[in-house]
């Protein structure tokens, strides 16, 4: 039990401690090179979710399962058309988690989630605190 607390306890320090602002090309670039040197190629689908859970104020997270190997990576914002943030954790898993900071309060937020090769999104909504 204070095994896994402390793990728990360490993975939130995590990420927690990550800054997650839009991307600019030059990141999607080190992003995409990254999956490359990892093997990671997104050409899964999603299985599960997406999930919104933890939602405060100013933070929520995000969760879903793919059936293979993929980034963890999501575009979100305050229009549905323009999704001006994105969070990614580098490597690659089927479990994914990020959490999305810095958030308004009592805002709708509109994400989308990448799936099959990169080129289709699974899209929600969820509203702060």
């Amino acid at each position: 039990m204070k095994r896994a607390l402390l793990l728990l306890t360490a993975m939130l320090a995590f990420a927690v401690s990550l800054s997650f602002a839009q991307v600019s090309p030059q990141e999607r670039r080190a992003e995409n090179s990254t999956e490359a040197q990892n093997g990671i190629r997104d050409n899964v689908d999603v299985t599960s979710g997406p999930s919104v859970a933890q939602v405060t104020a100013h933070s929520a997270v995000l969760n879903w399962t793919t059936n293979g190997v993929a980034a963890t990576r999501v575009n979100y914002g305050l229009d549905p058309n323009n999704l001006s943030q994105s969070a990614f954790m580098p490597g690659g898993t089927t479990n994914h988690q990020v959490m999305l900071h810095g958030l308004q309060p009592h805002t709708t937020y509109y994400f989308a989630i990448e799936n099959k090769h990169g080129a289709g999104r699974l899209t929600g909504t969820f509203q702060t605190q």
